[in-house]
């Protein structure tokens, strides 16, 4: 509606102008002030309407507009084209376009934005309370109606993959610190090798007897002496080899839940063990260590992987192990170094801290 004041600028030199707002100034008998008041009154009545914008009101201001529009028009119309009438032309553009925008509102059911809105009062709305009704009571003659099954429980299907994928990931993790602790400690094996062989002396001469003043029974003498060196040296290779594969790795006459582990794989169990997580001692062999675990003793058993990656030495740890009916045991692991078909591996004996149980997944 700011283009409705434009007709101030023109009257301010041409109060003709004001006058040819309402069609009224085409009879004759009305004055000047009488048609000045009514365009005053088309003109105030216009902008409240907008001002106060709704749906009704934007139909009212349809009539004012028109008046001014039919008006403008019969200027127009009897007169010729000339400059002298430009704010005629821009002020029924300007008209033209405000019914277009008011047509529109008022077709989509919209209220135009009001610049002065009216506070509604607040109403407080009552619920009724909803009436009960009394349980029906079963006839001899009505039918039994078929128990509908319970929908399938969607949500604890998701706990478990979700559980499932956690536990997948994190034994990847395991994995991935198993194989590297393995290569730090093939390379600091490798380090002690050499400086053991370093530090072992050397014999840069064997005296050895001449050939030609040898006699025989020396020369069988000598022979026996090193065919005895040589067996001596392996026989105590292989009580050692004996004795740390006895200590270790014969476990199933062992009553303690111990077994073997290499590379995150069971490979030797006992049967205590098996028993102790509820399992049979062939569904154990050959599975990863890491998904008998508890989501929640992750942390524990990362720890001290990490730590043995770090060069920090500790012999035991403390994790939660999961059985076969999914319970949840808080145990103590206890590690030690062993060999395992000539290969390096852990041996593992577990201590139960406290049972708890935690509900199934």
């Amino acid at each position: 509606m700011k283009f409705i004041f434009i007709f101030f600028l023109k009257a301010s030199y041409d109060p003709q102008f004001i006058f040819e707002l309402t069609p009224l100034y085409l009879l004759s008998g009305f004055s000047n002030v009488q048609l000045l008041s009514l365009s005053l009154l088309i003109i105030v009545l216009d902008m409240m309407w907008h001002l106060q914008s709704s749906k009704r009101n934007l139909l009212l201001s349809f009539i004012p507009t028109a008046l001014i529009l039919t008006s403008l028009g019969f200027n127009m119309m009897f007169n010729p084209i000339d400059l002298t009438y430009i704010f005629h032309y821009i002020l029924f553009g300007c008209l033209l376009l405000i019914v277009l925008i008011d047509y529109q509102y008022v077709l989509k059911g919209i209220n135009a934005p009001r610049l002065f809105r009216k506070t509604e009062p607040a109403t407080l709305h009552i619920q009724e309370p909803k009436p009960t009704l009394a349980p029906r009571v079963p006839t001899f003659f009505t039918k039994k109606a078929q128990a509908i099954p319970p929908p399938p429980n969607q949500y604890a299907q998701e706990n478990v993959a979700d559980l499932k994928r956690t536990s997948d990931t994190m034994v990847q993790k395991m994995q991935y610190l198993l194989h590297d602790l393995e290569k730090k400690a093939e390379r600091i094996e490798t380090l002690e090798n050499k400086i053991q062989q370093q530090h072992t002396p050397v014999l840069s001469e064997r005296i050895e007897p001449v050939p030609g003043r040898v006699s025989v029974g020396e020369k069988t003498k000598t022979s026996e002496d090193k065919e005895n060196l040589i067996t001596t040296v392996s026989s105590e290779e292989k009580i050692i080899l004996k004795e740390r594969i006895e200590n270790h790795l014969v476990i199933d006459e062992m009553d303690h839940i111990v077994a073997v582990i290499q590379r995150g794989i069971f490979r030797d169990i006992s049967n205590s063990f098996a028993e102790f997580l509820g399992y049979d001692r062939t569904e154990l062999l050959q599975k990863n260590f890491f998904v008998f675990i508890a989501p929640r003793g992750f942390d524990d058993a990362r720890k001290y992987y990490l730590n043995r990656l770090k060069g920090i030495t500790t012999n035991s740890f403390k994790t939660v192990l999961l059985t076969k009916t999914q319970t949840e045991i808080s145990v103590e692991i206890t590690v030690a170094p062993t060999v395992y078909k000539g290969d390096s591996a852990e041996f593992i004996s577990i201590k139960g801290i406290t049972n708890q149980s935690s509900t199934q997944n």
